[in-house]
């Protein structure tokens, strides 16, 4: 067990996402004491009761490993939070999972995670994230407190250029050539249909439509878009083309919502279509340096829970 250190000395850092949640306890200089993964706490994906469950456990875990009770701040970045409701309701589910923990907790900040990953990379910093994975969002702050975010609005009525935008244009794509209203032939056909093992297309019309479907699996078939890149395929550059143009347009309007926009102007790209495709991440940062001339980019590597450790370290300066 860690012997006990003067108040102030230690932070929590929360990454909760849709599918998974990790907690990290570290002290002041980053000395990492606990860090554990563990299940989703998206209280729209689980319900209240789980998540409150899910963070309790966690919390529970991190106190019986180090013994460590006074913590001077606790940052939750959470998933989901993109409405007044949603912050009330994971507030509320944070603040009664730290009451019942034996942690004494001074402050306690609850938040978006994009935002707090945001904060986390930026400090006082002006900067902006773009993240594409599963799904896409942009955030940016002046470094003078304000934050403005564009998209994150899901699946149903955004995530323009994401990964499941991508995969859904890619089936959507095969459908089409499917039905003979492609002029041209594609080898997404017989990418995805390798991927998903089928030959047909009424197969891959009941893989959409199980009953145990989810946006991941949608967004896990925009993999298959580098290799038909590479192969040539008109349709799959077309795709990449039209993705980097809408996390473009995503950026720019978070970007006009904090002008001006100085020189040394960061803007931070995470999320696996931007890590793992590189034609549309050349193709973004192209489009965007011919309106922003003077930003840079920065490919965050970091695992996502050192920005959050980061963003809570930040609070105690």
């Amino acid at each position: 067990m860690e012997p006990k250190k003067k108040m102030n000395s230690y932070i929590l850092a929360v990454d909760g996402g849709a599918t998974k949640t990790t907690l990290s306890l570290r002290d002041a200089s980053g000395k990492i004491y606990f860090e554990k993964t563990s299940t989703s706490t998206n209280y729209q994906a689980i319900g209240i009761e789980k998540a409150e469950k899910a963070f309790s456990q966690l919390l529970h875990e991190a106190y019986e490993a180090t013994g460590i009770q006074d913590i001077a701040v606790a940052a939750f970045a959470v998933a989901g939070i993109d409405t007044k409701k949603g912050q009330t309701i994971v507030q509320q589910i944070v603040e009664q999972s730290c009451r019942k923990s034996l942690f004494r907790i001074q402050h306690i900040i609850v938040e978006n995670d994009v935002q707090s990953t945001l904060i986390g990379l930026t400090g006082n910093d002006a900067g902006a994230l773009v993240i594409s994975g599963t799904g896409s969002t942009a955030y940016a702050t002046d470094g003078k407190g304000r934050i403005e975010r564009t998209g994150g609005w899901g699946h149903r009525v955004g995530d323009e250029g994401s990964g499941y935008w991508i995969g859904r244009e890619i089936l959507n794509t095969v459908f089409r050539y499917e039905d003979g209203r492609l002029q041209k032939p594609t080898v997404l056909k017989d990418l995805v249909y390798e991927m998903l093992q089928i030959d047909h297309i009424e197969q891959l019309n009941d893989w959409i439509y199980q009953t145990n479907y989810t946006n991941a699996q949608i967004a896990k078939i925009s993999t298959v878009l580098s290799k038909a890149i590479s192969l040539g395929d008109e349709r799959a550059i077309d795709i990449a083309c039209n993705a980097a143009k809408e996390l473009v347009i995503m950026t720019d309007a978070v970007l006009r919502k904090i002008e001006p926009i100085h020189e040394g102007f960061i803007v931070y790209l995470n999320g696996g279509v931007l890590k793992n495709n590189p034609v549309i991440l050349k193709l973004y940062k192209e489009y965007m340096m011919e309106q922003y001339p003077h930003i840079s980019f920065d490919l965050c590597n970091q695992n996502p829970i050192d920005y959050i450790a980061n963003r809570a370290l930040r609070s105690l300066k």
